[in-house]
């Protein structure tokens, strides 16, 4: 996967569209795409954060609709990601931000997370901790702290 293959419509990391809103993109080929409600990948982000070798797993992520979307592989789907995730095929659709739109200065809703490093995650490493952290959540549902 290159930046000129992501997102169908896009050459070297930049939409092609010049009003800058999100558009649909088909998946793949050589790429597909993991779906996660935003506080789990908050805690999945938080959690390899803490160790350097684990943060290597996460590659490129975008923020929509209240989800947090990264990029795998194609065939990342064995075993099946936890209840709860979507798991996009090659062929299937996704809503990108257009490259230039930064999480944080959209407001922390809309657009990307991280570009840096590879644009795939590695699905051996993300897995198991994605699926202890939505196991973990769906057992004990998320308090925050008051203030």
């Amino acid at each position: 996967m290159t930046l000129a293959t992501l997102p169908s419509g896009t050459v070297t990391g930049r939409t092609r569209s010049s009003d800058g809103a999100v558009r649909p993109r088909t998946v793949g080929p050589g790429w597909e795409v993991l779906l996660m409600p935003s506080p789990l990948a908050e805690l999945v982000t938080h959690t390899l954060g803490e160790n350097t070798v684990a943060a290597s797993a996460m590659g490129w992520s975008f923020a929509h609709a209240g989800h947090r979307g990264i990029f795998l592989p194609e065939l990342s789907d064995d075993p099946a990601w936890p209840p709860g995730t979507t798991y996009l095929k090659a062929g299937a659709s996704v809503s990108l931000p257009p490259f230039h739109w930064r999480l944080a200065e959209r407001g922390g809703t809309e657009g990307w997370v991280g570009l840096d490093g590879h644009p795939l995650s590695k699905p051996m490493l993300l897995h198991p901790i994605v699926t202890l952290i939505a196991a973990e959540m769906a057992n004990r549902p998320l308090s925050l702290p008051e203030f």
